[in-house]
């Protein structure tokens, strides 16, 4: 005589197998293709820089991005950084939008907003 447990964990076994290889399936399509968001901080880098320019600005800029959770997974936040054209900017202060294209983030995911929203850079040309 089969135990009363063994019975019911038995009872309608391919039933329960389909069940679970579809609840999974779907857990794993639609867990993947949800829409994320994620704070990251990446360091800001300024290119074309003159020799008889410094750059004041802060270190580090805390950026939210979304895309599918799949994609964020996929990306290596530690080889993200905003990169800005100095020969773009005047002497002095400068306010910066930071935009997709200044990560070079993948066309799968964006960025949704930044802080601080208003960064600002300041151009000192040193005196030779």
């Amino acid at each position: 005589m089969a135990s009363p447990i063994k019975k019911n964990l038995w009872h309608n076994a391919p039933l329960k197998v389909i069940s679970l290889i579809l609840g999974y399936t779907f857990w794993y399509i639609f867990g993947n293709s949800h829409i994320s968001t994620a704070w990251i901080n990446v360091p800001l880098c300024f290119y074309n820089v003159a020799n008889t320019q410094t750059v004041h600005a802060p270190e580090k800029i805390s950026v939210k991005i979304a895309g599918k959770r799949s994609d964020l997974r996929a990306l290596d936040a530690e080889q993200l950084a905003i990169h800005i054209n100095a020969q773009n900017l005047q002497n002095g202060r400068n306010l910066i939008t930071i935009t997709d294209e200044a990560l070079f983030l993948p066309n799968s995911i964006k960025l949704v907003h930044y802080t601080p929203s208003n960064p600002t850079v300041e151009i000192l040309t040193l005196n030779e």
